[in-house]
């Protein structure tokens, strides 16, 4: 009996009061992360007529990733044995996806090119990292 408790791959389902400090976390940092990156961006003169390294849509858009990776991992602590693999692969997964627009509708937008792509990117990246980082986080504090 001991062992079960002891086995790492034990997990607790998240609270909901968890998952919203942990999103809210992931959301905080990924928006002034991005935000950051737009400044330097503007700063440096890359793509200032492109529409979509603005802060608005920059906002928006890494709002709308954390949340569905906030509920996506919720579901998971619910639903899978080993709820933080699983999010690695599904965020894996989700962010190759979200690259290929970066690379492919990007440099072709007016104002676009393939360094603005590469830098919408890098943004899909630090989000990634940032939802992956914390929301797993909490759930190790739970074992």
């Amino acid at each position: 009996m001991a062992s079960e408790t002891e086995d790492s791959s034990a997990v607790r389902t998240a609270s909901l009061r968890d998952l919203t400090l942990s999103g809210a976390a992931a959301l905080i940092s990924s928006v002034l992360v991005n935000c950051l990156l737009v400044f330097g961006t503007n700063t440096g003169g890359i793509a200032p007529e492109l529409e979509a390294l603005n802060y608005g849509p920059v906002t928006l858009f890494t709002a709308l990733g954390v949340v569905g990776a906030t509920v996506t991992y919720g579901i998971l602590t619910r639903t899978v044995s080993n709820p933080n693999r699983t999010f690695v692969l599904v965020a894996a997964v989700v962010l190759l996806v979200s690259l290929v627009p970066d690379f492919t509708v990007i440099p072709v937008e007016p104002g676009g090119s393939l360094v603005a792509g590469a830098i919408l990117g890098a943004m899909h990246v630090t989000t990634a990292i940032i939802c992956v980082g914390v929301l797993t986080r909490f759930n190790t504090r739970l074992r």
